[in-house]
């Protein structure tokens, strides 16, 4: 039996409940959290003039170009083609700088990742490398799908985490809306996306990897391994009726969904919840990017469901986001976020994947704004 076959049989045997459904005994959302999470999210503009287009590649470049030498880069990605972001990595690893990567197989092809992977080598046991995961990171099926970057020093900030929707790729800034969520300071979450990408960098696979909330409104959560549907479980957690806060209509609460990727079994059962909150009295509106599957358009839109379909001229959203005004657990006037690289479907459960939780109403209203700049553009 090969080191990844047993590999994978541990897994299974370890976290049988990955794919099961969330029961009575599924971990419960934290309590009202009153803060605003430190950080701010950005947007790209990809009708917009360049500087726009490629406003998060910008942002991360320039926090790779102001690491301070003896720091340390991680950086997580699926589609890595970016020369310029390569080139501020290599930059970088010239002034002194720790240079990690990790990313999926399928950008071996292209000149950005043989450049790194030529000057910083293969070889996880050395300071610096570039680590080329043959699916999941650490599981046995998927992709290595999470995006994320985290800079332990920079001329400006300390323990700095990016965390988005992005692929370092040309097609993302110029034909896709992306979002990037960015906090420094706060090493709770830095050091949890440290201890994720450390497990990722053996690129075998591992058994469920416990995350506790980091405070501040904050919480994280990734894939492969997990136990049951954190997407099914997070939207049982949605009230509908009962807001005395935020963005609500008359005591509803406020639902929002840009998703890029929304299909299979996983996302019928995830569009079938949505469909249900609607008619329980949420107000709900969702953007679908170019992965949307037609039972879930139809489950959607049989309920009610205000959606739009991006793409085209308009652009197509490839944001894995979600957001709640309004009740939600415990707390009646709560204002979340999800954001990262998870899509709605079945794939996703395998994939290295990774969702930041953001509390806060001014991060809401941010979100809200772009969403809808977004559904305006987009015909009905």
């Amino acid at each position: 039996m090969s080191t990844r076959r047993a590999g994978a049989l541990l897994a299974l045997l370890t976290g049988l409940s990955v794919l099961a459904p969330a029961g009575p005994t599924a971990a419960r959302e934290d309590p009202p959290t009153p803060v605003t999470s430190p950080g701010h999210v950005l947007f790209n503009d990809p009708l917009g003039p360049e500087d726009r287009q490629y406003a998060l590649i910008r942002h991360i470049d320039a926090r790779i170009d102001h690491a301070r030498p003896g720091a340390t880069i991680r950086l997580a990605a699926y589609s890595f083609a970016m020369p310029s972001t390569a080139h501020a990595l290599l930059r970088a690893h010239r002034r002194g700088v720790v240079v990690k990567l990790v990313v999926d197989r399928h950008s071996a092809a292209w000149g950005s990742v043989q450049r790194l992977r030529t000057v910083l080598g293969t070889d996880t046991g050395k300071r610096s490398f570039v680590r080329l995961c043959d699916r999941s990171c650490r599981g046995d099926a998927g992709v290595q799908h999470a995006k994320f970057v985290t800079i332990s020093s920079t001329r400006h900030a300390r323990d700095l985490v990016m965390v988005g929707s992005m692929n370092f790729t040309e097609h993302a800034a110029r034909a896709q809306w992306q979002d990037l969520y960015s906090v420094d300071g706060d090493e709770a979450v830095y050091h949890q996306l440290v201890r994720v990408f450390r497990r990722m960098v053996p690129d075998r696979p591992a058994p469920a990897l416990t995350l506790h909330g980091p405070g501040a409104g904050f919480r994280t959560e990734v894939s492969p391994v997990v136990a049951g549907d954190p997407v099914l479980r997070r939207l049982g957690h949605v009230a509908c009726r009962g807001a005395t806060g935020g963005t609500g209509f008359h005591g509803r609460t406020v639902l929002r969904v840009a998703m890029h990727a929304w299909n299979g079994e996983r996302g019928l059962a995830l569009a079938r919840k949505v469909a249900a909150l609607k008619e329980q009295g949420c107000n709900v509106r969702v953007l679908t990017g170019v992965g949307v599957g037609p039972r879930v358009l139809g489950t959607l839109e049989r309920a009610h469901v205000g959606v739009r379909r991006t793409g085209g001229v308009s652009r197509a959203t490839h944001q894995k986001l979600m957001f709640v005004s309004g009740h939600f657990g415990d707390d009646r006037a709560a204002s979340y976020a999800w954001t990262g690289s998870h899509n709605w479907t079945d794939r996703s459960l395998r994939n290295d994947e990774i969702t930041l939780r953001i509390a806060g109403a001014r991060h809401v209203e941010a979100y809200r704004r772009a969403f809808l700049h977004v559904w305006r553009l987009t015909p009905r």
